[in-house]
């Protein structure tokens, strides 16, 4: 159990955290600190150490709350290079600090200090519940972030590395979590809730399953992909074109932090084959790359036949609807493939989580999905 765990006592129907939606990016809005200090925090499934901006800051990005000032938080404290939390090789000791260097696929990296803090969490009644000892970094030199909004002032991590807040509370919520990602293309801003424990039970029926991929060391969610299906066409990849490599290359993760979803160069090329071909047989004309999204078109107010995607998981299809499978400007002038190649891995992005409920249920190893509208996500 996880030192939190043993300083509260959480009840898992209660806690959860406010989702905001801005530009595609995810952020949840836990307190830390005594006095409070509400931050926003990128949800990230891909990484693990909960980090934020503090001071003194050497590199920081710009974010419109105040930065965390642990001078003025009777509650913090900084982890001692003795402490058994201090994980060599992951975190190194210097001037007798427990310090860390965390890098991201983006080229991003931040620097802090490993740190222990109280985390408050909204309860289901209104009321608030403090976690104390919670781990989490104390960032002052951050370089290469693009966050967009100004609002994220660091990440909260969901993976299963000990340090990311799933595992940190693994016990109290039983090894499960949901979100539902709410549709970023609507006029007004809309949250969704990240839901723990109990609270993450539903009696529907059109919940599909596929396990979690538990033989790997590797701390990320990774899912069983076995093919992949552009509009009704199957393109019938080979046994292991998606297999986790011994190296530590393949495999298909799902991940909140990542924008969109990015297939490796091979399949890549072979499924922008079928969307190119498919709207090049419809007359669409082509446009030149925008961002990472190399296959755009010209937009036509009249042309509606947009094709869905689709990922066979095992034991689990998947579907991508065309809402939430292309990028369309907000002029009307072009619109994309919201997909980007990746050298080495699959990831399923945000975009494609869009208005799907997605419940992890790390003690019986499996991921379930099923489509919702995430904007009526409340309590």
């Amino acid at each position: 159990m996880s030192k939190s765990s043993q300083n509260a006592t959480v009840d898992p129907e209660n806690i959860h955290l406010p989702v905001h939606e801005d530009s595609i990016v995810y952020s949840a809005e836990p307190s830390l600190g005594t006095p409070q200090s509400s931050q926003f925090f990128l949800v990230d499934g891909g990484s693990g150490l909960i980090w934020t901006q503090c001071l003194p800051c050497i590199n920081c990005f710009n974010q419109i709350p105040p930065l965390f000032n642990s001078i003025a938080s009777t509650t913090y404290q900084k982890i001692q290079c003795n402490d058994p939390r201090c994980r060599k090789p992951f975190y190194k000791c210097v001037n007798e600090k427990c310090v860390y260097t965390q890098k991201y696929g983006v080229g991003a990296v931040t620097k802090g200090t490993l740190s222990t803090e109280t985390f408050t969490f909204p309860q289901n009644n209104g009321r608030v519940l403090p976690v104390k000892d919670m781990i989490f970094g104390c960032s002052n030199d951050n370089q290469y972030f693009t966050f967009r909004g100004k609002k994220i002032s660091g990440i909260l991590g969901l993976n299963r590395e000990p340090e990311s807040l799933v595992s940190q509370l693994k016990t109290t919520i039983q090894g499960r979590f949901s979100y539902c990602l709410v549709y970023g293309d609507r006029e007004m801003e809309a949250t969704s809730i990240l839901r723990f424990g109990e609270d993450t039970i539903s009696t529907r029926r059109d919940y599909k399953t596929t396990p979690l991929m538990y033989q790997t060391m590797k701390s990320n969610y990774y899912l069983h992909l076995l093919d992949i299906s552009v509009g009704d066409r199957r393109i019938g990849f080979p046994p292991g074109t998606f297999a986790l490599k011994p190296n530590g290359n393949g495999g298909c993760i799902i991940d909140t932090g990542a924008i969109t979803t990015f297939l490796d160069r091979g399949p890549y090329e072979r499924v922008m084959k079928e969307f190119d071909e498919h709207f090049k047989s419809l007359g669409v004309q082509r446009v030149p790359k925008v961002g990472g999204m190399e296959y755009c078109y010209k937009s036509n107010p009249k042309f509606r036949a947009y094709i869905p995607m689709t990922f066979h998981f095992q034991g689990a299809d998947y579907k991508v609807e065309p809402t939430y499978m292309y990028f369309h400007d907000k002029a009307k002038i072009y619109f994309c493939v919201a997909l980007m190649p990746f050298a080495g891995k699959t990831v399923l992005g945000a975009w494609q989580q869009q208005d799907m409920r997605v419940v992890y249920d790390l003690n019986l190893g499996v991921v379930r999905f099923a489509p919702e509208n995430c904007a009526r996500d409340k309590f």
